[in-house]
């Protein structure tokens, strides 16, 4: 893990304005909120999906009970996937914090993003059926699947590669589906912007737990007084955010079939380089120190 973050904080220095690092609970360089939104044609408007028919915070709720049943699935048997779906509940417990708190909050539109954020979900519940039933994924999917499942990674990668895939290949198609423009033309990036803050909020609570119960090499993460690889990791999340809404951005702007063509190409294309980046380096053996590590705490 330290490996691999060493090569992220690398990345970040490039892909990322430096970050003002402040760790635990405030959004560490706000950098993507300088950097205005394209426009684009908003045709596209949020509407009712699978799990959120009507756009109510309740939506968010919803998505937080399944990927519990979901985590607790996973965690009675140590299964590696137990890291990605107790992040992805702590993730959404923490957006839906703030949904339900008073006004304002980080999230403004809150009905927008219920439908969002269920539809976003859909896509990776879709994922892990498809897996489990021999269906095909996207390549950057099953890059994730096969790390947790055979692999010697260590929980860190496991997590990185999971917001990989959801973040880069995921969420630019989600807000192709919803919009990225209300009706009157008003950008709604500052609600995308928003989530990175609460990523940092709930960041240094994943991190022990998964040190404590799964992996305690995810624990190098937070070292006292050297936030720099705490840091890494979210900037890097923040600039995989960040090219999701360009993404988007070009998904809903192109002129023609093949050019959208050409630009899910490039998605699917960067997200799998990035899995296979992550995922590479492993040290033997570590899978059985882990699920050991696992069974006893």
């Amino acid at each position: 893990m330290r490996r691999l973050l060493g090569s992220i904080c690398v990345l970040v220095t490039v892909v990322a304005a430096p970050a003002a690092a402040q760790v635990g609970g405030t959004d560490l360089a706000p950098w993507p909120e300088a950097l205005p939104a394209a426009d684009v044609p908003n045709e596209a408007q949020a509407r009712g999906v699978e799990h959120c028919r009507q756009a109510r915070v309740r939506c968010v709720a919803g998505l937080a009970r399944r990927l519990k049943r979901q985590f607790k699935r996973f965690d009675a048997s140590c299964d590696h996937r137990a890291v990605i779906s107790y992040s992805y509940l702590q993730i959404t417990r923490g957006l839906l914090a703030d949904m339900r708190g008073p006004r304002p909050g980080l999230v403004r539109h809150r009905r927008y993003m219920a439908y969002l954020i269920t539809n976003f979900s859909n896509r990776y519940f879709r994922a892990f059926r498809n897996n489990a039933r021999g269906r095909p994924v996207t390549r950057a999917w099953q890059i994730t699947f096969d790390t947790a499942a055979e692999s010697d990674a260590q929980a860190g990668q496991e997590v990185m590669l999971f917001s990989n895939v959801h973040v880069q290949h995921d969420l630019p198609f989600a807000y192709e589906k919803m919009g990225i423009e209300t009706r009157s033309g008003r950008s709604r990036k500052p609600d995308h912007d928003a989530v990175n803050e609460i990523n940092a909020r709930v960041f240094d609570g994943i991190e022990k737990y998964i040190a404590a119960h799964y992996d305690p090499s995810f624990g190098l993460i937070d070292i006292p007084f050297v936030p720099a690889e705490e840091v890494a990791a979210l900037e890097l999340v923040k600039s995989w955010r960040e090219q999701a809404w360009r993404s988007a951005e070009r998904l809903l702007a192109a002129d023609s079939p093949e050019e959208r063509a050409e630009v899910a190409a490039t998605i699917r294309e960067t997200s799998t380089r990035w899995a296979e980046m992550i995922s590479s380096g492993s040290t033997p053996g570590y899978r059985e120190i882990r699920d050991e590590y696992c069974r006893t705490h």
